[in-house]
């Protein structure tokens, strides 16, 4: 459980350097930037295809169309509509709605837990989703009080919220439904897994940079396929493909292995607590005490969290199951034994 955690908080921690990116290159669109980065990620991931060529060969084709799907909806899809989102209702409101994606996961997953048999009881599992949340609001609140002040009201704030509403339940989604599929096929290399999800959403980026690229003025674009500093933009593109989107991903599918999914996307909240660090640094300033405030309250909502979920049915399920694929590679042999035998 521990490495699962560890794992978790390593990948929140890559994934708050996508909120950087923007700033290494503010005369790019963000969609643009965020499309860089899924075809470096999908060309990062080309070599390990050459690599993993046994283990591949153990996906089926519902595996494969499964494996574009989750990335597509859970990264391509969501990181598009947060961005939407933001230009739109402005960074506040996405942070609020960033703020719901842990506790609403840890929801869904145990309802889906109480319908298998395998639930917790909601008031276990209240305390500590309640402290997490408060915890995330507490440490953006000067951010949110610029929701009231930015004058936001017009048509433009709703169409962002609506945007906010759907880029929470694409991540959800994709959490709970990545996780369980990590768990149920837990024969599967989850570096293969990896390498599937970069190559197969590869095209789909590919035509949507060529579309946005296009200096047409659409998405409010206005450069020409690579821009003004290309060799930069393909620098930035390429650290964030390599470190956000591969080594990310990769940390975040072997945690999923590890960890039921009600607590593994809860972990998500590290790339929150990453995120603000980061651009703190950048800014060379220092936390106000509601972050300080905000951010104690949610590492003692997960520490409660992990304890919680450290004795549920569901984690004890997932172990068994692992348990019970690893000898059935050596019943085999023995079964072929009593064949000859017989």
């Amino acid at each position: 459980m521990l490495i699962g955690v560890l794992l978790g908080i390593a990948a929140g921690a890559l994934w708050g350097l996508i909120y950087i990116a923007p700033l290494l290159l503010p005369q790019y669109n963000p969609v643009l930037v965020a499309l860089g980065r899924f075809i470096a990620f999908g060309l990062v991931s080309l070599p390990f295809m050459f690599f993993m060529k046994e283990d591949l060969k153990r996906f089926t084709k519902p595996d494969i169309i499964e494996a574009f799907r989750l990335p597509f909806f859970g990264n391509v899809v969501f990181y598009s509509l947060i961005t939407v989102c933001i230009r739109m209702s402005g960074a506040p409101l996405a942070g609020m709605f960033m703020a719901v994606i842990p506790v609403l996961v840890a929801i869904v997953a145990n309802v889906r837990y109480q319908r298998e048999g395998r639930g917790l009881s909601w008031g276990s599992i209240t305390p500590p989703l309640v402290l997490i949340f408060f915890g995330l609001v507490i440490a953006n609140w000067t951010e949110f009080q610029y929701i009231t002040s930015s004058g936001s009201t017009g048509l433009d704030f709703w169409i962002g919220v609506l945007f906010g509403i759907a880029a929470v339940i694409s991540w959800t989604w994709f959490s709970i439904m990545n996780g369980e599929w990590l768990l149920a096929h837990p024969k599967h290399s989850s570096s293969a897994w990896t390498a599937l999800q970069g190559v197969t959403v590869l095209p789909v980026v590919m035509i949507a940079f060529a579309i946005l690229a296009w200096p047409c003025g659409w998405m409010d674009t206005s450069v020409s396929l690579l821009g003004e500093t290309p060799l930069r933009f393909l620098g930035v593109a390429l650290m964030i493909g390599l470190l956000c989107s591969w080594v990310a991903m990769l940390c975040w599918n072997q945690m999923s292995q590890r960890l039921p999914s009600g607590l593994g996307g809860q972990l998500i909240v590290f790339e929150s607590i990453s995120a603000v660090v980061y651009a703190l640094i950048w800014r060379g300033e220092w936390p106000t005490i509601t972050m300080v405030i905000g951010f104690t309250i949610l590492l003692v909502g997960v520490m409660c969290s992990l304890y919680v979920f450290g004795k549920s049915p569901a984690k004890k399920e997932d172990e068994s199951k692992k348990a019970c694929a690893a000898p059935s590679k050596a019943a085999k042999p023995e079964e072929k034994l009593e064949g000859e035998a017989a």
